[in-house]
């Protein structure tokens, strides 16, 4: 599958545009960019487009996503804007295949809920689209029951501020984990954990290499000097978006 130079990093978002909000997807068609975007399931088991596990910083809530169900999120708007929380669904009617999308499955769903769920969703649709993880057993589901789906490992050794879930990152960074469970099409690497050691092992493996999240123009150039596909932030105004062609 080819993504071309760029994807959107959650929509191609701005101060008029949340992030993986409608308006950011339609932004992405309408520049003809690839969209990268994160799923999570409600509690009444919709899946809904969005990144983290609570409101607190899209919408001023403390709630979490997975103690709500989807008509009650519904109320929050994000960042102050008009923009709702959507429904894959609804994003998929949008993009309706002008673009190809690159789903993050996020944690929190009991085991293999959300990937089964993806799968019957993502069956009538007929855009390209990929999915993605850090979690190796995720993709594996993929592995075993959609092998055609298109499938990448997300890769981070970065201990950020957060860092609850930085040891089990690190570990399922290491190339003999997912050389031996995800199998993966793709490596999407974070720029901040680029070596040539991750580098060899996805090519070892006749993976394509990404990098994320470069958000700045200059990270950009430098990030396309390494890596096939970039998911990127702050593209610059003269930013060509054009389909297949590689750096």
């Amino acid at each position: 599958m080819d993504f071309g130079k760029y994807i959107a990093h959650r929509g191609l978002h701005d101060c008029d545009a949340p992030e993986n909000s409608l308006k950011a997807f339609e932004n992405a068609v309408n520049k003809g960019v690839a969209a990268e975007l994160d799923v999570r399931l409600t509690k009444d088991g919709r899946i809904v487009v969005f990144h983290d596990s609570d409101l607190n910083r899209m919408c001023s809530a403390d709630v979490r996503v997975s103690d709500m169900t989807y008509e009650q999120l519904s109320a929050f708007r994000l960042k102050d804007s008009d923009e709702k929380i959507p429904l894959l669904s609804e994003v998929l009617r949008l993009v309706n295949g002008r673009v190809p999308l690159l789903i993050e499955i996020k944690d929190g769903a009991p085991i293999w809920t959300l990937e089964k769920r993806l799968c019957h969703l993502l069956k009538g649709y007929k855009g390209e689209y990929a999915v993605e993880s850090f979690n190796p057993f995720s993709l594996l589901w993929f592995r075993l029951f959609a092998p055609n789906v298109f499938r990448g490992q997300l890769i981070s050794t970065h201990k950020d501020t957060r860092g609850s879930n930085y040891p089990a990152r690190l570990v399922c960074a290491q190339p003999f984990v997912w050389k031996l469970i995800s199998k993966p099409n793709f490596i999407a690497c974070d720029l901040r954990s680029v070596s040539l050691e991750i580098a060899f092992a996805a090519a070892d493996i006749d993976a394509d290499f990404y990098t994320w999240t470069a958000n700045t123009p200059q990270l950009i150039e430098e990030a396309l000097k390494f890596s096939k596909t970039v998911i990127a932030e702050n593209f610059p105004e003269n930013s060509d978006f054009s389909q297949g062609e590689q750096a």
